[in-house]
């Protein structure tokens, strides 16, 4: 309420400002309007640094919070890219509303290895509606030249039902890499996401059995959790 009365008094001041212009001792009342007018003016300019702070205080939190590591719990940002055929495609378009395996690969080695769980995963999964499974591979790093070359391979070594669920991405993999925690990036990233897109686990190592079957467990759990939430 500080600041409406800074303005109200300027108006009270003001206003008597001019009736007393026909009155004795104008000057002095000129005066007193002049520094009240000068004294709302800075007020106004604070009040605009204030806003214009708090602004760019919101923006910087902001963009911390887009390029942290995502922990458990988070929504998976989305992303979006060509796929091997040349279509264009958003993840958020293979996982809503399903739970989700994306697998994230950032080189020819890490290639490898998203191979080894996408063939495990389309094994036991890859008749299930109620399961999505997408790869997203980033292509940023690699020499313009060389990018069709390793896209057209990727094409001929996938099978067709897995080509209209990998997203080939061009853009923003330093920050992938800032999302995911990328510590060594000759094997994939692997996460699992709910039907609501919150991330309820994530591999720690290359491909094992260990692994996966650990991520088979937490499908069963889902895909378990979900039938509850139907059947109530």
């Amino acid at each position: 309420m500080f600041f409406p009365s800074l303005f109200g008094r300027a108006q009270s001041i003001a206003s008597r400002a001019l009736i007393d212009i026909k009155r004795p001792h104008v000057s002095e009342s000129l005066q007193e309007v002049n520094a009240m007018k000068k004294y709302v003016n800075l007020t106004g300019q604070a009040l605009l640094l204030l806003a214009l702070g708090s602004f760019m205080m919101l923006r910087a939190a902001r963009a911390q919070s887009a390029t942290s590591p995502l922990s458990l719990g988070d929504i998976l940002p989305d992303v979006s890219g060509q796929t091997p055929s040349g279509g264009s495609l958003r993840l958020s378009d293979v996982v809503a509303g399903k739970t989700s395996v994306v697998v994230f690969s950032f080189s020819k080695t890490a290639g490898k290895d998203a191979r080894l769980w996408n063939v495990h995963l389309d094994k036991d999964y890859g008749s299930n509606r109620l399961v999505a499974g997408s790869t997203v591979i980033m292509l940023e790093a690699a020499p313009r030249l060389l990018r069709g070359i390793i896209v057209s391979a990727l094409k001929s070594n996938m099978p067709p039902s897995m080509r209209d669920r990998t997203i080939v991405s061009y853009q923003n993999e330093e920050l992938w890499k800032r999302r995911l925690a990328v510590a060594d990036d000759s094997h994939a990233y692997v996460l699992l996401l709910g039907p609501d897109g919150h991330m309820r686990w994530r591999n720690s190592a290359a491909f094992s059995d260990a692994e996966y079957t650990e991520l088979k467990n937490k499908v069963q759990e889902e895909l378990q959790f979900a039938n509850q939430l139907t059947s109530q």
